[in-house]
């Protein structure tokens, strides 16, 4: 993006990579992966050719980074001890939806946790940009949510549910993220307590075994905060436990080879572009139903 026609920005300068930090409320998770050791490569190769976005951070001598959080640990990586920077002079609002803006563009898939707190940090900018206070700075409100569906092109449940997902506690939202708790039932979770959440997931998904389902859910609604072990083990006698699934291939599959890649999303990629070579060797891509 080019920031330079709306915000005042310095001229490429460089700083120590000790005095910069990650934004405060960064959406984006930086993974350790393969793509990031390539982007290593390639900064060691070529040089770091689209210097890093920072603002100034109080009077401390310290830097925020708005765009290229991937870049400087790609730069920590290579054992660099300074990185090529741009200072810009911004607002905290304006900070924030530079945050969001220049790495939408950057990422072709994003994960549902991150997509939730981009949600949620443009509704945090929007009812400020607006200076509504009547609902608090993170709760969303009608005229908010209607905003907010026409700006990403979704529906205004999309959003609504997307942002419930940040009062989920970690340990689900890494379910989430993984596929293994689906979105609506996600929501329903998001409204129990965090300490109800953190049972939540030591019964059904470190003792049970990912027997979690709709089933359960509307049956534990009412325990919001005062759900307890023994409350769930009465619910799972009355339903009964579901029968255990015999594991596909492709379950096993993933299992067998997930090791090693650095995430299942990583392994996702991979045979998602093995898979496209396949088809397009095999001329599958143009027949009915191929693609």
């Amino acid at each position: 993006m080019d920031f330079e026609q709306e915000f005042e920005v310095i001229p490429v300068t460089r700083v120590k990579i000790t005095d910069t930090e990650a934004y405060s409320k960064h959406p984006f998770r930086v993974v350790h992966n393969k793509a990031l050791e390539m982007l290593a490569e390639d900064i060691k190769e070529h040089g770091l050719l689209n210097p890093i976005l920072v603002r100034v951070l109080g009077f401390g001598g310290r830097y925020e980074i708005l765009s290229g959080h991937r870049r400087m640990e790609a730069l920590k990586l290579n054992g660099e001890t300074e990185a090529d920077v741009r200072i810009i002079k911004c607002t905290d609002i304006e900070a924030a939806n530079i945050v969001i803006k220049s790495n939408l563009l950057q990422r072709d898939k994003i994960l549902p946790s991150e997509r939730a707190k981009v949600y949620m940090l443009r509704n945090e900018c929007l009812k400020k940009e607006k200076g509504n206070l009547s609902t608090g700075w993170t709760k969303l409100d009608e005229n908010t949510q209607k905003a907010l569906a026409k700006e990403f092109d979704v529906s205004k449940s999309n959003i609504y549910e997307y942002i419930r997902l940040n009062y989920l506690i970690d340990d689900l939202l890494i379910l989430v993220d993984s596929g293994k708790i689906k979105i609506k039932i996600s929501v329903a979770l998001s409204y129990f307590s965090k300490e109800c959440q953190s049972i939540i997931h030591q019964y059904f998904f470190v003792d049970k075994k990912d027997i979690l389902n709709s089933e359960y859910v509307k049956k534990i609604k009412k325990y919001r905060n005062n759900l307890t072990i023994e409350i769930l083990e009465k619910i799972t006698a009355e339903l009964g436990e579901p029968k255990q699934k015999s594991e596909r291939y492709v379950d096993a599959f993933v299992k067998k080879y997930v090791g090693k890649f650095h995430s299942e999303q990583e392994m996702a990629d991979v045979l998602e572009k093995l898979l496209i070579g396949y088809l397009k060797d095999n001329k599958l891509l143009d027949k009915k139903g191929g693609g």
